[in-house]
């Protein structure tokens, strides 16, 4: 008999199983072989360890958590943080995530949500004190212990406000769902009341079982984050108090400064809906018991009162009560139901739709994010296609399909670029091969791009399903040539990006240095004719003190 084959080490822990995986790591369950204790693991994985961003934002994130003591917040044992290996430990909890419980249950009671606001509340209060702000606050993010208590965890994004923001400036991250409106708009400032934002969404799902907003897509999604206004919860639970709507209703007001000061002043307004909710149980119960003590006489008198009224022969009827007047009301009636379900004409609807799609020099735009009013766009989606399909061959018809391809062209590629932020895989062919080739126009190589663009054009010219993306290769094709140089040379071109992050490197600028040398290894490590500079961008990933110092002039 084999002997079993031996369990992998990470540092002192051993590795039992995989917890889950997560954006910058993988959580293991481990033990701690000092001692023999259990604990959750979350090491980032070697791959990442090279890109000096993640590292340093999972070093950030140990820092965050060694601030941060609280029962309701996940407790940290200590962590390692070299350049090959990234690691820490922390609380194991074995009730799962709220996200999970959510799904078994569907919904919470209103006492069951109040409770774990109230908890959430207190972990928020002491990370916000400690200057903290967790940012992705979501039902996967809460675990629950098999007592019933909340431990938030997960500070990956979490920002520090005593320390150096590695965010980039109007750069959006978090969950969609659950995203404050200044997350998505970079407007305002990211501050304590974003995470109350959050936990009104949650509260929302606790007692909905679904969140706020809804949409089959992120823009429109966000959009509605922005835009509109949440729908009441005693739509979807009835049960809930009048108090506890009202203030899952400030924590998501659009503003921040119409939300609650702070995780503290929610905390209070929890315990409110607690009092005012038994005050008026009380105050029922009481009227309830005088309303019993009626007699039962006075109900039996009341009763005898109601007689049937009757008509004494010869009483005259208003006319309103007559037949003629009731069958002409009745006719009426139905004319105007006719009038209302009458198709609308095709003028009519073409030039509302002609008033809608109003867009100057749409065949210049570049960045489709800045298209004005596109959620009206969207709105008249079913009226073009009607024109299209039940005037097949009229102008207007023809009109609506090019319209058709522009609101598709918008919407995918806004669909493609969250895909890439949130790094999401590309959900068909057509997205893969856009995404490729705008990653050659956003590094700059725009020779390279217009070459990606044009086999595009080849690749999905039969393809029904791949039009959006065939169009917007035409589109993107069309711009670049514009102002491409006749006389552009790929080799030229990165060679002028290997000296601009060697110069970077040297002034410090490490991160934009190694951003590029990534990207082109990345993009042109498949191309024989890049061989030498993929070569030469891969030693000085390696050690670039030592590549320059081979290849720069000796002063």
């Amino acid at each position: 008999m084999s002997a079993e084959p031996e369990k992998r080490k990470i540092g002192p822990f051993q590795i039992e199983s995989k917890l889950g995986v997560g954006g910058m790591g993988i959580v293991y369950r481990a033990t701690y072989l000092k001692t023999g204790k259990i604990v959750a693991l979350k090491a980032l994985s070697p791959e990442l360890c090279t890109d000096l961003k993640v590292a340093k934002r999972f070093e950030r994130e140990m820092d965050i958590l060694k601030k941060l003591e609280h029962p309701n917040i996940i407790r940290y044992y200590g962590g390692v943080s070299t350049p090959n290996q990234q690691f820490y430990a922390m609380e194991i909890i074995s009730g799962g995530s709220l996200d999970v419980l959510l799904r078994k249950k569907g919904r919470f009671t209103w006492r069951q949500t109040v409770d774990y606001a109230m908890q959430v509340a207190k972990a928020l209060e002491h990370a916000h004190n400690a200057g903290i702000v967790h940012r992705d606050l979501k039902p996967g993010n809460l675990l629950i212990t098999k007592q019933g208590v909340i431990k938030l965890t997960d500070f990956g994004i979490a920002r520090d406000s005593q320390a150096t923001q590695l965010t980039q400036a109007g750069k959006t991250v978090g969950t969609l769902a659950y995203m404050a409106p200044e997350q998505i708009t970079g407007k305002s400032p990211i501050t304590r009341r974003t995470d109350l934002y959050a936990l009104g969404c949650v509260m929302f799902q606790m007692l909905a079982g679904r969140t706020p907003f809804e949409s089959s897509t992120q823009p429109e999604l966000l959009f509605k984050h922005i835009e509109e206004e949440p729908p009441s919860v005693r739509e979807f639970n009835p049960d809930c108090p009048r108090y506890l709507e009202v203030l899952i209703a400030d924590l998501m007001e659009k503003d921040p400064d119409d939300r609650p000061f702070d995780a503290l002043a929610v905390q209070v307004r929890l315990e409110e809906v607690i009092t005012k909710v038994a005050e008026q149980d009380e105050l029922a119960k009481t009227k309830a018991s005088e309303a019993a003590n009626a007699t039962v006489a006075d109900s039996t008198q009341a009763i005898k009162k109601k007689k049937k009224k009757k008509i004494e022969p010869g009483q005259y009827t208003p006319f309103y009560e007559q037949l003629w007047f009731l069958g002409l009301c009745l006719m009426s009636l139905i004319a105007v139901l006719v009038w209302m379900m009458w198709p609308e004409s095709l003028e009519k609807k073409y030039a509302r739709c002609q008033e809608v799609m109003k867009i100057d020099h749409f065949d210049s735009i570049s960045d489709f994010d800045k298209v004005p009013a596109f959620v009206d766009w969207l709105s008249i989606i079913p009226d073009l296609d009607e024109m299209i399909q039940d005037y097949p061959d009229s102008p207007q018809a023809s009109d609506a399909s090019r319209w058709k391809d522009m609101i598709d062209m918008v919407r995918e590629d806004r669909q493609s670029k969250n895909n890439q932020k949130y790094n999401n895989d590309p959900k068909s062919e057509g997205e893969r091969l856009y995404v490729k080739a705008r990653k050659y126009e956003e590094f700059g190589d725009q020779l390279s791009a217009v070459e990606n663009y044009e086999a595009m054009q080849t690749l999905l010219k039969s393809d029904l399903e791949s039009r959006p993306y065939l169009n917007l290769a035409r589109h993107r094709t069309q711009l670049i040539k514009k102002g491409l140089d006749p006389k552009a040379s790929r080799i030229n071109f990165l060679e002028a990006q290997l000296k601009k992050a060697d110069e970077e490197f040297l002034s410090n600028d490490k991160v934009s240095a190694h951003d590029k040398w990534e990207s082109i290894i990345r993009l042109y490590a498949d191309d024989p004719l890049c061989e030498s500079i993929v070569s030469r961008a891969k030693s000085r990933r390696l050690n670039a003190e030592e590549a320059l110092k081979k290849e720069l002039p000796k002063e």
